[in-house]
């Protein structure tokens, strides 16, 4: 095993020290910008009811701290936004593609319960990978939407392949099968597998999936038309309750990964009842260097939630199960390169940040905190997701903070 290059950028506010993370972090040939608003550091919203303006702060934080780690926004391969009110919606994806008229990333627009402050209204995380401006292949589905807020259905960049957020919206602009929640779950993973077939890949080779549902009445025919579609491949899944999608037709909206060759040299890690399997899904997959772990709570391996309601105790639990999921393959908590923790609206985070376990004091991934509608099970009020390289925790490389706030600078 190599030892991924690794460095980490503080951009100087208060949060990164308390709660543990880096603004941006390289490892590899891969950058990942945390989940940024437009939050100074003095602790000001900037662009206090204007999405647009918040947009074209965070932007500008980005483009210093991915620089920062030797990144450009040019070689941008995914992004994602999470707005507080869909009404917004619009206006921030057109804000982001001004940025993105080259790039064309693979992309997902959600809303989502609430962010760090209630004067933000988006919140965006960045993924992009060295000469990907130049080099990778962007695959359209036709849709409109993909031309006016300038992204690809799909981007191939080596053997990875990003594929945006999808729905079950058509070439013409319509949402099929309205109030169906199988039908346009299966409509979704065609379009997923269409995009990848088209990047050269087959199903075998996906390894990661989130989904978002805006009514967690219908998971049961979720899950059955999940399963069905993968057949016996089984990616990483996170499945978040959120309170709207773009359209209101909408019922759901999915993320993938793939990484072209995967489906002859995965392994699958399941925890002990192997639970996951039958709702189609892996607790992890490992590819090479690189391990994604599904989102984890306090849900025993029995499928029991334990410390219902109680929301310290189950990060400790769900730390519990990512860490035995990383360890199974061959990779550690300091090996994490980004986390993100969904938390339920209305559930009290009954521990600060810094307090109890720090199990990221020394590696500080990136990072996305924001609160979601709902999850898989009554009482359970957190998930967290995270992603690891293996290698990824020696030999860090720190960057601080420049004298001005890059808001502030010309």
């Amino acid at each position: 095993m190599n030892t991924p290059r690794r460095i980490n950028v503080q951009s100087g506010r208060q949060l990164e020290q308390v709660a543990h993370y880096s603004r941006a972090l390289r490892v590899g040939d891969t950058v990942l910008q945390a989940g940024t608003t437009s939050l100074d550091r003095q602790g000001h919203v900037r662009g206090a009811g204007d999405a647009a303006a918040q947009v074209d702060a965070i932007m500008k934080i980005a483009a210093w701290s991915m620089g920062k780690a030797g990144g450009r926004l040019d070689d941008v391969v995914r992004n994602r936004m999470y707005v507080t009110d869909m009404r917004v919606g619009d206006e921030v994806a057109r804000a982001v593609a001004r940025h993105f008229r080259t790039a064309r990333p693979a992309a997902t627009l959600v809303q989502v319960s609430g962010l760090n402050r209630p004067e933000m209204l988006v919140e965006i995380e960045l993924d992009a990978v060295d000469g990907a401006g130049a080099a990778a292949t962007r695959i359209s589905s036709g849709r409109p939407t993909e031309h006016e807020y300038a992204y690809s259905r799909a981007v191939r960049v080596g053997d990875r392949v990003f594929i945006s957020g999808s729905t079950s919206l058509n070439a013409k602009g319509e949402v099929e099968a309205p109030g169906d929640m199988y039908r346009q779950t299966r409509t979704v993973m065609d379009t997923i597998f269409r995009a990848l077939a088209e990047a050269g890949g087959a199903p075998g080779d996906l390894v990661y999936t989130k989904s978002y549902l805006t009514d967690l009445g219908q998971t049961d025919p979720y899950t059955r038309a999940l399963v069905e579609a993968l057949g016996d491949v089984r990616p990483v899944s996170t499945l978040l309750a959120i309170p709207a999608l773009l359209r209101p037709e909408m019922l759901v909206e999915i993320e993938a990964e793939a990484i072209i060759g995967a489906a002859g040299s995965r392994r699958d890690i399941y925890t002990e009842h192997m639970r996951e399997k039958p709702r189609g899904y892996a607790r992890a997959v490992a590819t090479g260097d690189l391990v994604h772990v599904s989102g984890c709570t306090s849900m025993s391996s029995k499928g029991e939630v334990q410390a219902p309601g109680d929301w310290a105790a189950q990060v400790d639990l769900a730390m519990d199960v990512i860490r035995g999921a990383l360890g199974q393959a061959g990779a550690s908590l300091d090996d994490v390169v980004r986390r993100r923790t969904f938390t339920v609206e209305g559930a009290k985070q009954n521990r600060a940040h810094g307090e109890g376990p720090t199990p990221f004091a020394k590696s500080h991934p990136a990072s996305l905190g924001c609160r979601i509608a709902g999850l898989a099970r009554p009482g359970l009020v957190v998930e967290i997701e995270v992603t690891a390289v293996k290698g990824a925790g020696a030999n860090i490389e720190w960057i601080g903070p420049d004298a001005v706030d890059p808001l502030d600078a010309p």
